[in-house]
């Protein structure tokens, strides 16, 4: 029963912990979209195996966290954090919709490369 009456003391120190990882986790995940960003560019097959499912899915997500930590939490953190990854998400998203010739009514470039 003695470790039941540390958790109060232990929470604080514990939620503080917890705090700095996910800041530092999730601020230094803003780089890591540039070599993912690289690679679409890169790939001749309008980068097919790319979900944009998926990445449309993240980019709301982040926009749900940055309101949930602008109206309910009121984080300035949270916000940032999640604008800085709803930018990433959404330029893996956008850039891949390119190589695929879904924007601006481009024909994708494997069907440029085969005509």
């Amino acid at each position: 029963m003695q470790v039941f009456a540390m958790i109060p003391h232990f929470l604080g120190s514990f939620t503080a912990v917890i705090a700095w990882i996910y800041l530092v986790s999730n601020s230094t995940r803003v780089f890591s979209y540039l070599p993912q960003i690289l690679a679409i560019w890169r790939c001749r097959d309008g980068a097919r195996s790319i979900s944009l499912w998926s990445w449309t899915s993240w980019s709301i997500s982040h926009v749900t966290a940055g309101l949930y930590g602008m109206v309910v939490a009121h984080d300035a953190y949270l916000v940032l954090i999640s604008v800085l990854n709803l930018v990433g998400c959404a330029a893996v998203t956008l850039v891949a919709a390119r190589r695929r010739g879904l924007l601006r009514g481009r024909r994708p470039a494997a069907q440029r490369t085969a005509a």
